[in-house]
């Protein structure tokens, strides 16, 4: 009883908690031209959500370079960490945007596939899909993304199977998102899963988020 109330208090004092007993490191990749709510919008979800009261994730964004980046031509952000020195992520966000910079650039590319090698959950929003796909992290499975983007994903994942109307696509590791605000309700989606529906509609309260419904997804290990 003891050694139990030591950890309860050693887990509060650092703020975090999860249902495992690890603090689960959250990475969200930014990077110039990155779609605002792509990346904030996750980033809402996981830093708000608790396990028994206290921040369950911990939360940090990750670029390229530590140069600071812009989204949609008004917002600069001062990256936390570099691909170089982020702490090991147990989750990663790759937001969408105008990612072709980060799609061409083999250092960001293989950072995602080392880190896909350890990660519990790789989730793309929007058209971050993209750079799973130079991973290529979609061969042989089903994603979605943007609506404006699902026939150039296709093309260019021919080896996978893209879905359109489809809010997330949930393949275990891989989750993919559709466009923008469907970040939200991906993020909502691992919450779910890892914490339980429970918390998930504490953070949906939280948040005022009255979109947000839990089947509207694809999870492909409960398909009939």
């Amino acid at each position: 009883m003891k050694i139990l109330l030591l950890f309860l208090l050693i887990a509060g004092i650092n703020g975090y908690a999860q249902s495992d007993g690890k603090v689960k490191n959250v990475a969200i990749f930014i990077y110039d031209n990155v779609e605002l709510l792509d990346f904030s919008g996750p980033g809402e979800v996981l830093a708000n959500a608790k396990f028994n009261g206290v921040h369950a994730f911990n939360v940090y964004t990750v670029a390229a370079t530590d140069a600071p980046i812009v989204s949609l031509g008004f917002v600069t952000v001062t990256p936390q960490y570099t691909i170089k020195n982020c702490p090991a992520p147990d989750i990663i966000v790759l937001p969408g945007g105008d990612a072709r910079k980060s799609r061409e650039n083999e250092e960001v590319i293989q950072w995602i596939k080392d880190c896909a090698e350890s990660s519990e959950v790789v989730m793309s929003v929007c058209t971050g899909a993209g750079l799973l796909s130079k991973a290529g992290l979609l061969d042989g499975k089903e994603a979605t993304t943007w609506y404006g983007a699902i026939d150039r994903l296709q093309e260019s994942t021919p080896k996978a199977k893209i879905h359109r109307n489809t809010r997330f696509v949930d393949n275990g590791q891989i989750v993919t998102t559709a466009g923008v605000s469907a970040g939200i309700d991906g993020a909502l989606h691992i919450v779910k899963r890892l914490l339980g529906e429970e918390e998930a509609l504490r953070v949906v309260k939280y948040m005022e988020y009255d979109k947000w419904i839990p089947d509207e997804g694809l999870i492909v290990s409960e398909r009939n």
